[in-house]
C-alpha cells in the first residue's frame, strides 16, 4: 500500500509502471491516496485519458499535472520533474523530441552490447523480451564471474542491486560500462527552460540522492539554471537526517518541496522499499499548487 495520502511522484504503464491508468487510479484510491501527480517518464498520456480524469473526479482525488523528464548534466543522466505543465504543448514536444521508455530501452541494448563486446564479454538480448535492459545486464554480469569481479573491484557496491548498477555503472562516466547519453538525452538547461517558457510549469530536481557522489554538483548546476524545487521525500531519502538536510536546503534557497513513492509496481520488493520512506505531508501538494499559481500570476 502507499505510505501517504499525498504522492507527487508515481508511474503508470504509460511509461515504465506496471498498472494501466484506470487500474492505477483504482489501486491508488483503494490505498487512500487523495493528492497526487503521475510523473511518467517523457510522456503525459495519463492526462489525455478522459475516463481516468473523470474517475479521479468521482473518487474526489486531486491532482497536479506532471512528467519526469530524462536529461543530463554534461554526460551525467538526471531527471527533472515538471509540475503544472500544459499537457497539449508538452505532448507535442515529447512526440518529436522525448526519450520514452522504448527509445531508452533500444539505446541501452544497442550501447550495452557494444560496451560488453569491447570488454570481451557477450551480452544477449532476446528479441521481444520486455524485461528492463538494466535487469538483463545485471543478471548477465552476475553470471560471468570475471566481469563480476572486475566491476566489484571498480566499486564494491555496484552489484548490490540493478539500481546500484544503473547509478554506479551504466550512468557513471567513470565506469568501464558507462553508457553515454549525450546524443540521446537533452541537457538539463534545455528541459528547465522548456518547462518554464513553453510548458508553463515549474521544474523540480528529482531524487537528488540518486546521483550519489555527483549530487552536490547536480544541485548546484540546477540552481544556476533556475530550478524551482527539490524532491525531499523519496525512498532514497531513507533517514530523518537526510530529509531534514534537504528540507533546510530548500528553505534556505526558497525552493518548493516535493516528494513521492516513485511508484512503479505492486510487487513486494517495491512495497518494502516504500515502507522505508518518510511520510509525505499533505501540505506538499498545496504548497506546489500555491507556488504554481503564484508563478502564473506573475506572467
Amino acid at each position: 500500500m502507499f505510505l501517504s495520502d499525498c504522492d507527487m511522484h508515481m508511474h503508470t504503464a504509460c511509461s515504465d509502471g506496471e498498472l494501466f491508468p484506470i487500474d492505477f487510479l483504482i489501486f491508488a484510491h483503494e490505498n487512500k491516496v487523495r493528492y497526487f501527480s503521475v510523473t511518467d517518464h517523457d510522456t503525459v498520456d495519463f492526462y489525455l485519458n478522459k475516463d481516468v480524469l473523470k474517475l479521479a473526479k468521482k473518487f474526489k482525488m486531486n491532482y497536479i499535472t506532471g512528467c519526469e523528464f530524462v536529461c543530463r548534466v554534461k554526460n551525467f543522466p538526471i531527471e527533472i520533474l515538471g509540475y503544472g505543465i500544459d499537457i497539449n504543448t508538452t505532448k507535442k514536444y515529447l512526440n518529436q523530441h522525448g526519450v520514452p521508455e522504448e527509445k531508452m530501452r533500444e539505446m541501452r541494448i544497442k550501447k550495452g552490447k557494444k560496451i560488453f563486446k569491447k570488454l570481451g564479454f557477450n551480452l544477449n538480448f532476446i528479441e521481444g523480451d520486455k524485461t528492463d535492459p538494466v535487469d538483463i545486464i545485471y543478471e548477465a554480469i552476475l553470471a560471468q564471474d570475471e566481469l563480476k569481479q572486475r566491476l566489484l573491484k571498480e566499486n564494491s557496491n555496484m552489484l548490490n542491486s540493478s539500481g546500484k548498477l544503473l547509478r554506479l555503472g551504466l550512468n557513471n562516466p567513470n565506469s568501464c560500462i558507462f553508457i553515454n547519453p549525450r546524443f540521446y538525452y537533452p541537457s538539463y538547461k534545455k528541459i528547465i527552460k522548456l518547462i518554464h517558457r513553453k510548458f508553463h510549469g515549474i521544474a523540480v530536481l528529482a531524487h537528488p540522492y540518486h546521483y550519489d557522489y555527483k549530487m552536490n554538483m547536480v544541485i548546484e548546476k540546477c540552481l544556476q539554471a533556475k530550478i524551482d524545487g527539490i524532491e525531499c521525500y523519496h525512498y532514497t531519502v531513507d533517514s530523518l537526517e537526510k530529509n531534514k538536510k534537504l528540507l533546510n536546503f530548500a528553505k534556505e534557497k526558497n525552493l518548493v518541496v516535493t516528494g513521492g513513492s516513485d511508484f512503479h509496481t505492486k510487487s513486494d520488493i517495491h512495497l518494502i522499499r516504500e515502507k522505508k520512506m518518510i511520510k509525505v505531508p499533505q501540505k506538499v501538494f498545496f504548497n506546489i499548487k500555491k507556488f504554481i499559481d503564484k508563478k502564473n500570476s506573475l506572467k
